[in-house]
């Protein structure tokens, strides 16, 4: 079924992008700008969740404020995400928060937009495809095995967070550069403290704060990923992997990507193919561990499809009750909670003015925890099955995001975490250590607060 995106419910004035349409008489949409300077990103930062919902119920679904050096308008629901998604390269563009534009390459596809952006993703494109995952998911098996039994080895507990930290940095690192000689642990304690640095409040490049530390391992990743990069320039055939077709790819004059934008580029798509992966592996952990009843269906599910060898796409397309499952996790708690825009011209939407120049918040968390979703504080995997599936119109689930930006490494994600799964599930048990905080960091991505505390054992 087709959705209009247009929203003709609405008059012109209401909701219009068309710049000849005078929308200056229109007010601003309710809110406050909070603190000079600061505005309300403490509050912001302290739990993003809270923040948006106690403004949500004062002001309603659409409403203003000053968060990480922006004004910004915060929208909600599904309406408010297609206008967003349709809007892409025409009266909005993407839009990263100070210090992630600082410390994402400038010439990586998070970065650029229009033409460029769209060449770029059609040069990424075929590497993330559901069929291209093929060759990656008995690598993905290898790994997820060794790490496991690393996992039954190590002192008990440990903390769950941060063994599927290693795991999927590793697998990201295959993805992206193959069976190379990348030190995975050095890199890991870089890219660590660099992703905390990008979504630093306040940008300071000075020792010893979040971002001045992010900045000097964004550098020091480069400096080790630079010889790296070097070395295979000087393959006469790439190997297939991302570095191999940002390496092979020429510009209409026959000319290779420069190296620096070739390292913009393997850094963003760690940081991308990393920090979500986790989130929603992690949770799915907490998950099964906490509704027995369907950790129990899944192990059902999985002895049908055990006995059939290694596993491959084609195996893990007859795990549907899985997949349902992987799927209601990232609506329960979405891995990335929003995402920012800004206005390229003085827009309207439900009536209010948006100014040229304001970030506009794209809300997943908030569309997937409320309807159209029935009983959206209740996981429920069977929501995604054939028989209920919830999805209804576009612009309800989005863990991904949508429009020209969806995310482009979607189907690794979902490959990955469902290889991860289905070993966790044939041959282990976690059990939960009690009287730990499983409530979720509020920003800037929603992990366990205690890191997920588990027992690990085979089963």
């Amino acid at each position: 079924m087709a959705y209009d995106l247009t929203m003709e419910t609405q008059s012109p004035a209401e909701s219009s992008p068309d710049p000849s349409v005078d929308v200056s008489h229109l007010p601003l949409p309710p809110g406050s700008s909070g603190l000079p300077l600061l505005g309300e990103t403490l509050a912001f930062v302290r739990d993003s969740g809270k923040f948006i919902e106690e403004r949500r119920r004062l002001h309603g679904d659409v409403f203003r404020s000053h968060v990480l050096g922006d004004p910004i308008v915060f929208m909600i629901g599904p309406e408010a995400n297609r206008w967003i998604f349709a809007g892409e390269n025409k009266y909005l563009r993407n839009r990263w928060h100070r210090s992630a534009r600082k410390l994402l390459g400038q010439q990586s596809v998070a970065m650029i937009n229009g033409s460029a952006h769209l060449e770029r993703r059609r040069l990424l494109a075929p590497h993330f495809t559901y069929a291209a995952m093929r060759h990656f998911v008995p690598r993905i098996e290898a790994l997820v095995h060794r790490h496991c039994e690393q996992w039954l080895s190590a002192a008990q507990p440990f903390k769950a967070v941060d063994a599927v930290r290693a795991l999927v940095f590793e697998v990201a690192i295959v993805l992206l550069m193959g069976e190379s000689r990348v030190d995975a642990a050095y890199m890991s304690r870089l890219f660590k403290q660099w992703a905390a640095g990008l979504f630093a409040a306040v940008p300071l490049d000075i020792p010893f704060t979040t971002f001045g530390r992010g900045a000097a391992a964004e550098k020091e990743m480069r400096e080790y990923l630079t010889p790296l990069v070097a070395e295979r320039e000087k393959l006469a055939e790439q190997p297939p992997d991302t570095l191999g077709s940002l390496l092979s790819a020429r510009d209409e004059h026959g000319r290779p990507l420069p190296r620096e934008t070739v390292l913009d580029e393997l850094q963003l798509l760690l940081f991308a193919g990393h920090d979500t992966t986790v989130t929603a592996t992690s949770n799915l952990m907490m998950l099964l561990a906490r509704y027995p009843e369907v950790l129990e269906r899944c192990r059902q599910e999985q002895q049908q499809v055990a006995e059939k060898g290694p596993l491959t796409l084609e195996s893990l397309r007859a795990m549907p009750y899985l997949h349902q499952v992987i799927q209601e996790v990232m609506r329960f708690i979405p891995p990335v909670a929003g995402a920012f825009r800004v206005t390229t011209q003085d827009v309207a939407y439900g009536g209010y003015r948006i100014p040229k120049g304001w970030q506009v918040s794209l809300g997943i968390r908030g569309t997937h925890q409320r309807a159209p979703w029935t009983s959206p504080e209740r996981f429920d995997p069977d929501r995604m099955g054939p028989e209920r599936n919830e999805q209804k119109p576009q612009g309800v689930y989005i863990p991904f995001g949508g429009g020209p930006r969806v995310c482009v490494g979607q189907h690794f994600a979902m490959v990955e975490m469902a290889v991860v799964s289905s070993l966790l599930v044939r041959g282990y048990q976690w059990e939960l250590v009690p009287g730990q905080d499983l409530s979720p960091i509020p920003f800037p991505i929603p992990l366990p607060r205690d890191g997920l505390l588990v027992r690990f054992s085979r089963r």
